[in-house]
């Protein structure tokens, strides 16, 4: 009796990944073969983009946190009859617990699990820690927005010396978090990049990082590898982003 005849790889991949998780890739690449091809080359597109967003999220998260430690500091609390504390995210003024409130005790409780998790090490989590937990649409979210006041306040008065070097409007600026903030859910989701216009959202990367620090652009851009990952696309492909 001979051998079974081995299956193709793009045959397993077919079945195993299953016909809709590959749609995308098979009407963008024509045919089995190719869809496979751009099938690897997304994960290493979601490989760098994820790269990127290490430092671009960390990035802004620092300098606005910066900010506001200064602003929340100036802030009465007329509850304690005294000024809020530097710690914007231990001790909120009413504007910040308005504008991320949800989002503070939701970062406190992923911080908590992290510090607690050894018995040898068991704490309350500092401000690193839950500055550490917040998400990237928190960011989002405290940018200005035309539609309120107080985001429009604390951009005037804090946010804004996040970004020293910002050429462009605030609303600019929010656009191009949020694009960023979109691309990080495709990312997060396993979603397919082949057709998302990933360069659009590396210029937004740029121009925040810029905004905030030239000589962190300049390292960013040393490092990323988006770039180089778009122009690797395999050949034979097409339905390619315009």
């Amino acid at each position: 009796m001979g051998k079974a005849e081995q299956p193709s790889i793009e045959s397993v991949l077919l079945r195993r990944l299953s016909p809709p998780r590959l749609t995308p890739y098979l009407e963008a690449g024509g045919n089995l073969q190719n869809a496979v091809h751009l099938y690897r080359w997304n994960i290493d597109l979601s490989g760098a983009v994820y790269e990127a967003l290490h430092i671009f999220e960390v990035v802004l998260r620092n300098a606005i946190d910066e900010q506001l430690c200064l602003w929340n500091a100036a802030q009465p609390d007329p509850r304690a009859g005294r000024l809020h504390s530097s710690d914007w995210l231990l001790d909120p003024s009413a504007l910040l617990e308005r504008l991320a409130g949800r989002d503070i005790p939701e970062a406190k409780a992923r911080a908590s699990k992290s510090t607690r998790r050894r018995p040898q090490d068991q704490r309350q989590p500092h401000h690193a820690d839950i500055l550490a937990a917040m998400s990237l649409g928190t960011w989002r979210f405290i940018l200005p927005s035309r539609h309120d006041a107080g985001k429009q306040r604390l951009w005037e008065d804090a946010v804004r010396h996040a970004f020293p070097h910002l050429t462009r409007s605030a609303r600019d600026l929010e656009r191009a978090v949020d694009g960023v903030y979109r691309l990080r859910n495709r990312v997060a989701h396993l979603e397919p990049l082949i057709n998302s216009r990933i360069e659009a959202q590396l210029v937004n990367m740029r121009t925040v990082i810029g905004a905030i620090d030239q000589d962190m652009l300049s390292w960013f851009a040393s490092v990323e590898r988006i770039g180089n990952v778009l122009k690797q696309r395999p050949q034979g492909s097409f339905n390619q982003p315009s």
